[in-house]
């Protein structure tokens, strides 16, 4: 891995605003975010939702976008 280039994982939530029949509501959604940093600014992002019990597509969903930031960071290609 460079000194310039580092990759993130952090448990994150998002919210979505939906109007629905009985108005307005605010639903949060758990996941991991894969942050991509170069020279100290973040850079790229990638957000996985995970669910309270993963699945297995959740859990290689994670591992397939952790090793491509992973091998962004290095500056070359895993295969």
């Amino acid at each position: 891995m460079t000194d310039d280039r580092r990759v993130r994982l952090e448990a994150a939530a998002r919210a979505v605003s939906v109007s629905g029949a009985t108005g307005h509501e605010v639903v949060r959604y758990e996941g991991i975010t894969v942050t991509r940093v170069e020279g100290g600014e973040p850079v790229g992002q990638t957000w996985i939702p995970v669910g309270e019990d993963p699945t297995y597509a959740d859990d290689e969903a994670l591992i397939a976008a952790w090793r491509t930031a992973l091998s962004w960071s290095s500056c070359f290609d895993v295969p």
